[in-house]
């Protein structure tokens, strides 16, 4: 396989794969701050209409719930990993960050634990701590087909 200054090139017959990405599941996080909003309206409306002040507290804890999720509507669409020939992007703490394929030493599915899901682990050559991303309920990826397409991904850049 040839390579350009931008990466490498893939065989003259050989299809260019696609990107795989990894995806939260929209509709959840929507939810978990839809429904604890109304149960709080339902609550505010009966602590108002019984004057009762247990039930105020009930509102206000639901508010504050539903309320703390508003920050991760604002970034639903962007992926949290896309794979392509190349390597690896995906969202960290601190921002995005990129890793080519020779640059990752190894990729892990840890399964779920208790309410833990699965998350996937890319160690980079270095690197003390692996990068993660979620999988399973959150995200619209199954552990499974992460480790199949990131493995097909890193097959095709060592062609």
């Amino acid at each position: 396989m040839t390579s350009t200054a931008f990466g490498p090139l893939p065989p003259s017959g050989a299809e260019p794969l696609e990107s795989f990405e990894i995806h939260r599941r929209g509709w959840l996080y929507v939810a978990v701050v839809i429904v604890p909003l109304l149960l709080a309206g339902g609550y505010g409306w009966v602590a108002y209409d019984r004057g009762e002040l247990l039930w105020a507290g009930v509102a206000g804890v639901l508010m504050l719930v539903g309320l703390s999720f508003v920050p991760t509507l604002r970034d639903l669409r962007a992926p949290l990993l896309v794979a392509d020939e190349h390597g690896v992007r995906l969202q960290g703490d601190q921002g995005w960050i990129g890793l080519l394929w020779s640059e990752i030493e190894s990729i892990s599915v840890r399964p779920s634990r208790g309410l833990r899901g699965a998350r996937l682990d890319l160690l980079a050559d270095g690197s003390p701590e692996p990068y993660g991303v979620p999988l399973g309920l959150v995200t619209d990826c199954p552990a499974g087909q992460a480790q199949v397409e990131l493995a097909r991904r890193r097959a095709v850049s060592r062609a």
